[in-house]
C-alpha cells in the first residue's frame, strides 16, 4: 500500500510537471527587419557615431542641408561605404525603444498630392523580455521637396 501511495504521488508530481512546462509556449521571432514603401533595400547606413539622433531635437530628416548630412556614410548591396547623394536620398531616422526580442516592420510613404512622408513602424516584440534596446531605425528613401511634411507612426504589439 506504501509503494502505491508512492507512485501515485511520484506520478502526480511527474504530471504537474509535464503539464506546466509543456503549455507555456516560448515567445519566438525571427528578429528580422522587415522594409516597404519608398525604403531603398539592400542599403547599410554607418552614422557617424551611435545615438545620433539624441542630438538631433526631434528632427530626423537628413538632405543635403541638415547639420548631420555629413556624419551619414552608405554602402549598397555590401559595396564599399561612400557619402549619401543628397541630390538623389534622404534619410530617414525613427529612435525607437523597445525589448529585446523585437521584430520592426518599416514603411515609408510619400504622397505627392499632400505633400507628405509618413514613416511608419510596427515593432512586434516578446513581452517576456525584460531588457530594453533602443535603435535609430535609419533608412534611405528618394530625395523629396524640404517642405514636405513627414510624420512618424509607431505601433508595437506584444507578443507571449
Amino acid at each position: 500500500m506504501k509503494t502505491l501511495k508512492i507512485t501515485a504521488t511520484l506520478f502526480s508530481v511527474a504530471f504537474l510537471l509535464l503539464v506546466s512546462t509543456s503549455c507555456k509556449k516560448k515567445c519566438k521571432l525571427d528578429n528580422s527587419t522587415i522594409d516597404s514603401g519608398a525604403i531603398i533595400e539592400g542599403v547599410v547606413i554607418y552614422p557617424e557615431s551611435g545615438f545620433m539622433t539624441g542630438n538631433m531635437g526631434g528632427n530626423y530628416v537628413i538632405g543635403a542641408s541638415s547639420n548631420y548630412a555629413d556624419y551619414i556614410e552608405i554602402s549598397f548591396s555590401e559595396g564599399p561605404r561612400e557619402a549619401v547623394n543628397y541630390a538623389n536620398y534622404k534619410v530617414l531616422a525613427f529612435p525607437v525603444s523597445a525589448k529585446c526580442n523585437a521584430q520592426y516592420e518599416r514603411n515609408v510613404t510619400v504622397n505627392t498630392s499632400t505633400q507628405s512622408v509618413v514613416y511608419s513602424i510596427k515593432v512586434t516584440q516578446c513581452s517576456d523580455c525584460k531588457e530594453v534596446r533602443n535603435t535609430e531605425n535609419y533608412v534611405l528613401v528618394p530625395t523629396f521637396p524640404d517642405n514636405y511634411t513627414v510624420t512618424n507612426e509607431l505601433t508595437i504589439i506584444d507578443k507571449n
